[in-house]
């Protein structure tokens, strides 16, 4: 067969397409669309619904990073108040107090005056015997009078031989001679004269007076007491006394303080025994330089004492108003760190980070102490610090709530006390 007629016979054989199969065709490709467009669906509804559950998990998960941080309070660095007070402890001294002695020998006569007199000065507190003084001075006069006589027999004969060197009855070296006698036995008779005096003023100390006026505060001589002159002895005084009507007040001022009190300033004293009676103190002076050992400077405050309430000796209190024209920072005293490396503190920044900062202290407060350098105003400085803080540490940090700004907690309800009628 030839090739023309096989080609037209394969061509015979191939079947003609049917309308049915081409519909077929179609729904399937419907079908696949369908398919499509429902998984599109699905999809997006699936993705709707997972969205909010991813997102919630990232949140989570950033919780959880934030958790694992160290969580620290801090408190912000504030400037101290410009006013302050501060106690301290005073101890009460007389304005003026003497030890009395006797300046003659002798026994006590009798005494005048006893503790808790008021005495005047030039008062006389106590009359001392003293005969050896006595004979003494008897025989100064009788001494004196001897010098006399031969005071006035010199000056006689020196005018005598005055006139008679007139008259060239005697030489002129027998005129000197008896001008020189006159004038020894004037100086014999100033010497009769200032020993008088003397003994005369050891007689006048047989009489103990008051040098200035003022309380007798202790007597420790009876009558007929042997008096020895001088101090020599420790337990030979007569009288010890004292002026209270001012009373003088020495307060040891720390060294912090020192420079915020001023001479003139006025002090408040108070005395627990005397209840809630102020005495005005005025600063007087201060000692000009500090105890070694104390760190403290004695101030010298006087207070009026009119009808005596005040007593030498006691213990005050002397409360002093400070004002500071330059505060300085404040922070509480848990915040410290004290190591070999000096005072330190843990300061926290905006994005959380530890930075140790070393710090000057100064006034101690109890609660809080006074910072002279290393921080700056409004600094987050972390309350109780823990040893694990070093430089660089990433923290969490919460502001720590003020006592004042505490909320009170509302108190439930109270029950009813009546019975709801029926």
């Amino acid at each position: 067969m030839s090739a023309p007629l096989r080609f037209v016979y394969a061509r015979r054989n191939i079947p003609h397409a049917h309308p049915i199969g081409l519909k077929t065709m179609r729904g399937q490709v419907s079908g696949i669309a369908l398919v499509i467009g429902l998984a599109a669906v699905m999809a997006s509804l699936f993705a709707i619904g997972l969205w909010p559950k991813w997102n919630a998990l990232k949140v989570a998960q950033a919780e959880a990073g934030k958790d694992d941080l160290q969580v620290v309070a801090y408190v912000a660095a504030k400037r101290g108040s410009q006013k302050a007070d501060i106690v301290l402890p005073a101890s009460l001294y007389a304005m003026q107090e003497t030890t009395i002695y006797a300046r003659t020998n002798g026994y006590l006569k009798r005494w005048l005056v006893d503790i808790g007199d008021q005495v005047k000065a030039g008062q006389v507190l106590a009359e001392i015997e003293a005969p050896e003084v006595d004979r003494e001075l008897d025989q100064a006069y009788a001494s004196r009078a001897q010098v006399k006589a031969n005071l006035d027999l010199a000056r006689v004969t020196a005018e005598r031989y005055g006139a008679l060197l007139k008259e060239e009855a005697v030489s002129t070296q027998e005129v000197d001679e008896k001008f020189g006698i006159h004038e020894a036995r004037k100086a014999d008779y100033a010497a009769a004269e200032a020993n008088l005096r003397r003994l005369g003023q050891m007689k006048s100390f047989q009489r103990v007076t008051a040098p200035f006026s003022g309380t007798i505060v202790a007597r420790n001589v009876d009558v007929g007491s042997l008096i020895q002159a001088g101090s020599a002895s420790s337990s030979g005084w007569l009288f010890k006394l004292a002026q209270t009507e001012t009373i003088r007040a020495h307060v040891s001022v720390p060294q912090s303080s020192m420079r915020m009190i001023k001479p003139g300033m006025t002090v408040d004293l108070v005395v627990p025994e005397l209840g809630e009676w102020v005495f005005p103190a005025k600063v007087m002076r201060s000692a000009g330089a500090f105890d070694s050992t104390t760190r403290t400077m004695v101030v010298e405050m006087h207070v009026p004492n009119k009808g005596g309430p005040l007593l030498p000796g006691m213990y005050a209190q002397a409360r002093i108003s400070l004002v500071n024209g330059e505060p300085n920072l404040q922070v509480p005293i848990n915040a410290l760190m004290i190591g070999g490396e000096g005072a330190r503190v843990a300061v926290v920044d905006t994005g959380g980070v530890i930075h140790i900062k070393p710090v000057k202290l100064g006034r101690d407060f109890g609660k809080e102490v006074e910072i002279l350098a290393g921080l700056a105003d409004n600094d987050h400085v972390v309350n109780n610090p823990r040893d694990s803080l070093i430089e660089g540490t990433k923290v969490r940090a919460t502001e720590m709530q003020a006592h004042g700004d505490k909320k009170e907690v509302p108190k439930p309800a109270a029950a009813p006390t009546e019975k709801p009628k029926s």
